[in-house]
């Protein structure tokens, strides 16, 4: 009997198809052995027979047969001399901790998380740089357009327990965002059911009465003008582009969103989404944050949306407690 092997679907793989999570972290396969390997039962989701297009979920467990991922090795793409300077450069700048079980980042705008048709430069091939070949786990996903703190697992174990503190809800992660025009109220929950669009070429996800999964925000404006309000989000929930379909929910679309805002006439010329990964908590670690980019800074400066984000901090720390 084959070897049999079991992978755990982490939070960056949720919703994604079968075919191309098992590619991403198991290795190369050939499609057609990959069909007829699910047909057989030779690759099981949760124990059960599978289909190459059906869409995972974290925590759902993959078994398979080791032989069949050409030894269980990715096969990559060498990576040129220009690309390792710039992700070398990149880590430097934006390593914020680390320790013998994980890194932290603070991820830029602009640089996806994974790779992809079109995305010539992503974490993942950064890991794949300073691991020696992807011995690195990421534990959640950003989007390409959002800043900030992104987790990364050193090994399977640090993995399997960040996913862990995922599904317990023992992590905390929040979010700096700029929005307009102000919501009315300065505090809220936002809850919605959030599914895919079946305007898929305009947005990706949208909210529903009915049908997708239960989401929900928590919203605290920390100072706001007649045309801007910075706000602090927490999303309870982890859904796909939860915080920027939620802010379109209540009327306020996230500066920079050329995906989600309201209004496509109008005059938001901003080229990064102002929306950022500000602080993160976990158990047995003390609250950790990435600075703001820049271009975030300056946009706060420029529209005299004055505050004092260390005492946001130390505020996380008095009023966000696990549940």
């Amino acid at each position: 009997m084959n070897k049999l092997e079991q992978f755990i679907i982490p939070q960056s793989e949720d919703k994604s198809r079968l075919d191309r999570c098992l590619r991403r972290n198991l290795g190369e396969i050939n499609q057609s052995l990959l069909e007829k390997s699910l047909r057989n039962k030779h690759i099981l989701l949760n124990g059960k027979k599978a289909k190459a297009s059906d869409k995972i979920e974290k925590n759902q467990i993959i078994t398979y047969e080791a032989s069949l991922f050409l030894n269980g090795k990715k096969v990559f793409s060498k990576i040129s001399k220009n690309k390792k300077s710039f992700y070398l450069d990149l880590y430097k700048k934006t390593l914020i901790k680390e320790n013998k079980n994980w890194i932290i980042l603070n991820k830029p705008n602009k640089i996806a998380v994974q790779g992809g048709t079109g995305l010539n430069k992503n974490i993942d091939e950064l890991l794949r740089l300073i691991s020696n070949d992807c011995q690195f786990k990421l534990v959640h996903r950003l989007d390409k357009e959002t800043s900030g703190i992104l987790v990364i697992a050193k090994n399977l174990k640090t993995a399997k327990t960040f996913h862990n503190f995922f599904k317990n809800k023992r992590i905390i992660k929040l979010y700096l965002a700029i929005i307009s025009p102000p919501p009315s109220n300065n505090e809220q929950y936002i809850t919605s059911n959030i599914e895919k669009s079946s305007f898929s070429n305009f947005r990706k996800m949208t909210t529903s009465d009915v049908k997708g999964k239960f989401a929900k925000t928590y919203m605290k404006i920390l100072v706001k003008n007649l045309n801007y309000a910075l706000v602090l989000l927490y999303p309870i929930t982890g859904r796909t582009h939860q915080l920027r379909v939620h802010m379109n929910y209540i009327g306020c679309s996230i500066i920079g969103d050329k995906k989600y805002k309201l209004n496509q006439n109008s005059k938001d010329n901003e080229n990064f989404l102002k929306l950022h990964s500000y602080i993160i908590k976990f158990p047995k670690e003390n609250s950790i944050k990435a600075p703001l980019p820049e271009h975030f800074i300056n946009f706060m400066k420029e529209n005299k949306l004055d505050i004092d984000l260390e005492k946001v901090e130390k505020d996380f720390v008095k009023e966000f407690e696990y549940e």
